[in-house]
């Protein structure tokens, strides 16, 4: 839609492959149920009906045997209706078992905007106003949450402003796409990155290059302070003059001095500059300290609630939908804690990757049913054979998938969802503008199969499971409810669509393909800062409260609630393992991943190996190994090994191998067999402190295979 204010009405090639999804050969054509033993791959078909009365009279057995808290919903779609729908059904079902992914995707960010901001979610940027951009692994042009935003405002920036120009820096240890379109690339050693944030502050204080008054009026922490009781406390200031030198910060990254010096100095003379961190500059064992220090660089440089800054995303005044009316065992069942949290370190909100070890000890109660949305864990996360070991011993497994999967293999049933071209839906963005956006997805075809939009799964079995839960869900379908919500744009004027009676919204929501309400409120301070101090918060008092009851954490509770750097740990002795894995997603990265479709397979950026797995190395490594471009190798990490092929990047750092996300087999191999995929070589391993999966955490090394093995 040419006025959509995301995108305005473009598509980048992922967008361009939805007719893939739609046309695929392999889609789930109606609902299913197993037949023999799990994993046998065979299935029978029923009725929608059938599905879901079995499914309803289940979980209804299970909450009236007052374990409701065991149903487990593994929701991969991170904001919109239907994960708010999930969301209302666990809440009046009894379950607190509303499982994302924020751990193994953006979660650093998330944790970094929580715990120094007080708002738990991704930030936006005013990138209209914004004079240079610095990049911390941000796949800008490839697979960020924002690239299609971005994209179109980096062309404006650079060339509709005469006399102006944005300069875009991207530090990473791969020279990607990003980095092929950006200024400037400063290859750096990888999971390194917080500590080059807190050099780069070193040279801003010290140089006294910051903006003093920012600090001054609308931070906490930068300056050595006193709690009430008189206990001195460490500053922002003092642990970045004294701990992050240049010459020490270089040592740790190999970026030289001089650029360290110089980007510095750049970002204060060229603001309103911007700082961003990706979930794969967070993505390693020293994660949350990461994101804090690169996120920190934003408000020492002013550039927070300020045009051309990091600002945060307004919400949509949506009227809210009724109360729950929770009963005694809803209430019991939402008491209990998530399964993902029980071996979650102290800060995480999320632990995905513990889950399958909570299945399978028990512990903190047995998990009875599992319902997949969007998601399939036994391929998209480390240890998928932990995976299947766990789903062996959940009593009920459901998956929402339109396509088969791993996972899906291991269900008891598959409730096929429509395709995104085929389902009508309220949709909120990725915060990206700031001011309030809604998008309405409408259905560009009839369903072609007998599929179900999942939002009218969850409103079915909730009537089919009867009593308190079917009350909390009084709309004739999906549509009705969303429609409820939607009432609360008739009190609302300003927006894109003005209407006092719904039939009118309607009309108008659907000409424009959404409402928003422009412009952006800037320092509104009380709206961007929700910290303690109502303050931006160098030194999180969130952060200390929660260690301070953590006998482990004596000691540290200070060093820790401030931005920090800890060098990283490594799955795998260097000496057996001398290469860093640097696994990242490209630009044909699409939701489950790029092997179900041949258009982004064969991207030009793919080349000739577009259907192989490949493995980056550099050519000096390449040839220490004996291995040319081409040639079969088997990569081996602690975790499992996998035949891939070379493929030689003068751009990828010595030491490391680089390995994209997404591919592998396709249709996926049969149960039991290898799995493919970059995941499957990773160690489960996470930051300590907020739970983020170390996607730079494990160790590889290379042999030779011989051809025809």
């Amino acid at each position: 839609h040419p006025e959509c204010p995301v995108n305005e009405g473009a598509l980048g090639p992922k967008g361009q492959s939805g007719l893939q999804m739609l046309y695929h050969p392999d889609r789930v054509r109606g609902p299913m149920k197993r037949e023999g033993e799990r994993g046998s791959g065979r299935w029978t078909p029923v009725t929608w009906d059938e599905a879901l009365a079995e499914i309803a009279a289940r979980l209804g057995e299970l909450r009236a045997k007052g374990e409701a808290r065991g149903l487990v919903v593994v929701d991969g779609d991170a904001r919109g209706m239907a994960h708010e729908l999930w969301g209302r059904f666990l809440e009046a079902y009894g379950s607190p078992n509303h499982l994302d992914h924020h751990s193994v995707t953006d979660g650093g960010k998330i944790l970094a905007m929580k715990y120094m901001h007080g708002v738990a979610d991704l930030p936006a940027y005013d990138w209209k106003s914004t004079r240079y951009v610095l990049g911390f692994g941000a796949n800008l042009f490839e697979s960020w949450c924002q690239t299609i935003h971005f994209t179109r405002a980096s062309s404006q920036l650079r060339r509709g402003m005469p006399g102006q120009r944005v300069k875009i820096v991207q530090v990473s240890p791969r020279f990607s796409m990003t980095a092929v379109k950006s200024d400037e690339w400063i290859p750096i050693e990888p999971a390194t990155y917080g500590a080059l944030a807190l050099g780069l502050a070193h040279v801003l204080v010290r140089d006294k290059l910051f903006d003093a008054d920012f600090v001054r009026d609308h931070t906490f922490g930068f300056e050595d302070w006193k709690d009430e009781a008189g206990n001195e406390h460490r500053g922002f200031r003092d642990l970045v003059l004294k701990d992050f030198s240049p010459e020490k910060v270089s040592a740790l990254t190999t970026v030289p001095v001089s650029t360290i010096q110089r980007i510095a100095r750049e970002m204060a003379d060229h603001r309103p500059a911007l700082s961003l961190a990706d979930g794969a500059a967070a993505a390693a064992t020293n994660g949350l300290g990461t994101a804090m220090a690169i996120h920190a660089l934003n408000a020492l440089l002013g550039n927070l609630e300020r045009p051309g800054g990091l600002i945060v995303q307004r919400p949509v005044p949506l009227a809210p939908w009724p109360a729950v009316a929770a009963d005694e065992l809803a209430r019991l069942g939402r008491a209990a804690p998530r399964v993902d949290q029980a071996s979650a370190p102290v800060l995480a909100d999320g632990f995905i990757q513990g889950a399958p070890e909570a299945i399978l000890s028990e512990k903190p109660y047995p998990v009875r049913a599992i319902l997949f949305h969007k998601s399939n864990p036994v391929y998209s996360k480390p240890d998928g054979k932990r995976w299947i070991e766990a789903l062996r011993k959940v009593p009920l497994v459901v998956s929402c998938s339109p396509l088969p999967d791993e996972s899906t293999q291991w269900a008891d049933f598959i409730l096929p969802d429509h395709t995104y071209l085929e389902r009508w839906e309220i949709v909120h963005p990725v915060p990206s503008l700031g001011y309030p956006v809604m998008t309405m997805r409408q259905p560009a075809v009839e369903p072609r199969h007998n599929t179900m939009a999942t939002g009218d799964v969850i409103l079915r079995l909730a009537k089919g499971i009867g009593g308190p839960v079917a009350e909390a869900f009084p709309w004739d379908g999906y549509r009705k409810a969303v429609e409820e919500r939607l009432k609360g744009l008739l009190k609302v004027t300003g927006g894109s669509t003005s209407a006092k009676k719904l039939a009118d919204l309607r009309k108008g929501l659907e000409k424009d393909g959404g409402w928003w309400a422009r412009p952006y409120a800037f320092e509104k301070w009380d709206e961007a800062f929700r910290t303690p101090s109502g303050k931006f918060e160098f030194y999180s008092q969130q952060i200390a409260r929660r260690l301070a009851s953590e006998p482990e954490m004596a000691g540290r509770v200070d060093a820790l609630s401030l931005p920090h750097w800890e060098p990283p740990t490594f799955a795998g002795d260097a000496k057996e393992f001398p290469l860093v894995m640097v696994v990242y997603r490209g630009i044909e990265y699409a939701e489950g991943g790029v092997r179900p479709f041949p258009g982004l397979r064969e991207l030009p950026l793919r080349g000739r190996m577009a259907w192989k797995e490949v493995a980056e190395l550099n050519p000096t490594d390449a040839q220490a190994l004996g291995v040319g471009e081409g040639q079969k190798i088997r990569l081996e990490t602690p975790a499992a090994s996998r035949s891939l092929v070379v493929r030689l990047n003068a751009g990828i750092r010595p030491g490391t191998v680089g390995v994209p996300l997404g591919y592998g087999t396709w249709p996926p191999p049969a149960a039991g067999a290898e799995p493919t995929g970059a995941y499957g070589l990773l160690v489960n391993r996470s930051d300590p402190l907020g739970g983020l999966l170390a996607l730079q955490g494990t160790r590889a090394r290379v042999r030779k295979e011989e051809a025809g093995s």
